[in-house]
């Protein structure tokens, strides 16, 4: 079967680098009683296992490794039926697809997490790189091509229009109201492991479409059909085809997930950004006749799509609203690391207006989980115990909102991004041989932060700790609420022609099985 990726476990330490890492320890057979002991080493770059009583004797260790089917990683929840949907999404079938093209109208979506990942390898202006991708895409047979942008500030407004309908709903004491906190629902990994290990939270996920489910949906009814003239349609919808081009190989799962009544799929392949760099590089732009122009500014907040943010500035401009003569103030606190990171919006005496967290990896996952289950007295099925009561008010204001992705560092670390070039990689390895923390080979934590600047182009759009409240005063009532505001015309014009259902979607409990044919003696 052709696959995109391999998933090995390259480094066997506590760094989650960026590549597909999983957290399912690898079983070690059992040592019969007697065996001596042993130590392991690094020598020449191999790990080899000296007995204690024979220092002579050395056996150079194999590198450990996983199959698809016992992945349960930052990547996903894959199991062997998802792989084969994995393995038909590949570079090689969108040739295919391309080669049988007939009259169908072939669209590109290109994610900006890709973008960046591409300027950081590439160290091309962003213009230049979009070039390069619009001109190699056209160029293979791809009528349109666009960025993700209109996709992703719709996916925004209607995370926050989710938001403020459950968050009015507990308002009211709405016995069936829809749960808080809302959790994000733009990571497929973060998701399948939900449906897969807590099935309880599920109604906590959100179900606000995810920017490439909706770029599949302006594809297939609003930039297919005007190809052809038409100004929406979603009766011929086969005769598009959709490629999105992603961070993240568990997008490919994603795409896979057929809605219910749905006739065809929003989108065809996803390709990732590994993917379509080999596309490029092996394209000849040198005979383009002219050059695309690419208008492209991040959503302000964080590189994994500024979910967030987006809730925090909507609750900052109506508390401003409502008490136009005061200030609230935004706290922000670390948590062990970036990557999870809690941000508390406080009314000028002291009350609390809004509480919410970006958590990144699988080990802030874990706690994350835990938390949610003790402030809401969801348990899960595996546990023990009984359900415990909601939080009290004499208990910490639980959270609101929390931007969820199961990849260390965000979508910028995805496990479909690019690794750095070789003179960078050789620098890391020479210089980290020695060192106790390091990531997937050729690569550590300085390539992730070079993309996540990449992304930011306009360093002034990302949150932090001194910018956060400058930030929420620009995106209220700045020069960024004027950006802001042009987008949300675009959105609402767009949004408002699609049915809710078009722009929600639904999970659902999987159940865990052991499947006998896939065990591996």
């Amino acid at each position: 079967m052709a696959f995109s990726g391999a998933l090995t476990l390259t480094d066997l330490n506590d760094y989650l680098g960026p590549s597909q890492v999983c957290i399912k320890p690898v079983e070690a057979p059992k040592l019969a009683n007697g065996v001596p002991e042993s130590t392991i080493s690094m020598e020449d770059g191999v790990y080899v296992e000296t007995p204690v009583d024979a220092p002579r004797a050395r056996t150079q260790l194999e590198t450990a490794q996983i199959s698809l089917n016992d992945c349960l990683a930052c990547s996903g929840c894959v199991t062997s039926a998802e792989t084969v949907l994995i393995g038909v999404q590949s570079l090689e079938e969108v040739r295919k697809e391309l080669q049988r093209k007939d009259d169908r109208i072939f669209v590109a979506s290109i994610s900006s997490q890709t973008m960046a990942s591409l300027q950081a390898r590439m160290a091309l202006p962003m213009h230049a790189v979009w070039d390069r991708v619009t001109h190699s895409l056209r160029s293979i047979g791809f009528d349109v091509v666009q960025d993700m942008a209109l996709a992703r500030h719709m996916s925004l407004m209607e995370t926050v229009r989710e938001f403020r309908t459950r968050y009015q709903a507990r308002w009211h004491g709405s016995k069936d109201a829809p749960k808080l906190p809302m959790l994000a629902s733009a990571c497929p990994g973060w998701v399948c492991y939900a449906e897969k290990a807590h099935a309880e939270l599920l109604p906590y996920v959100a179900t606000t479409k995810s920017p490439q489910q909706l770029a599949g949906l302006l594809a297939k009814r609003v930039w297919g059909p005007q190809c052809r003239g038409r100004d929406m349609a979603d009766e011929n919808a086969q005769y598009v085809y959709h490629v999105a081009v992603m961070p993240c190989y568990d997008k490919k799962l994603e795409a896979a997930r057929q809605e219910p009544g749905q006739a065809s799929k929003e989108v065809d392949c996803v390709l990732t950004t590994g993917e379509l760099y080999d596309l490029t590089v092996d394209v000849d732009v040198s005979a383009k006749a002219e050059q695309t122009s690419l208008a492209w500014l991040p959503e302000p907040g964080s590189s994994s799509g500024g979910y967030l943010f987006a809730v925090l500035l909507d609750a900052y401009v109506s508390w401003t609203q409502a008490h136009p003569d005061t200030q609230p103030l935004v706290e922000l606190r670390t948590i062990r690391s970036s990557d999870y990171t809690e941000y508390t919006l406080r009314a000028p005496d002291g009350t609390v207006i809004f509480k919410g967290a970006t958590c990144y990896g699988f080990r802030n996952i874990q706690n994350l989980v835990r938390k949610v289950q003790r402030e809401t007295g969801a348990k899960s099925a595996r546990g023990r115990g009984r359900m415990r009561s909601m939080v009290t008010t004499d208990q910490p204001h639980p959270y609101d909102y929390v931007e969820v992705m199961a990849c260390p560092g965000g979508c910028v670390n995805g496990g479909g991004q690019l690794r750095p070039p070789e003179d960078w990689a050789h620098a890391i390895e020479t210089e980290m041989q020695n060192s106790s923390v390091q990531g997937w080979q050729g690569t550590d934590r300085r390539w992730v932060q070079h993309v996540e600047d990449a992304y930011w182009n306009d360093e002034n759009r990302k949150v932090s700790v001194e910018s956060a409240s400058a930030l929420l005063e620009d995106a209220a009532r700045g020069s960024l609420r004027s950006w802001l505001n042009t987008w949300d015309e675009r959105a609402s014009d767009r949004v408002r022609r699609f049915a809710h259902g078009d722009l929600h979607t639904t999970f659902h409990a999987v159940a865990s099985s052991t499947d006998g044919l896939s065990v591996q003696w």
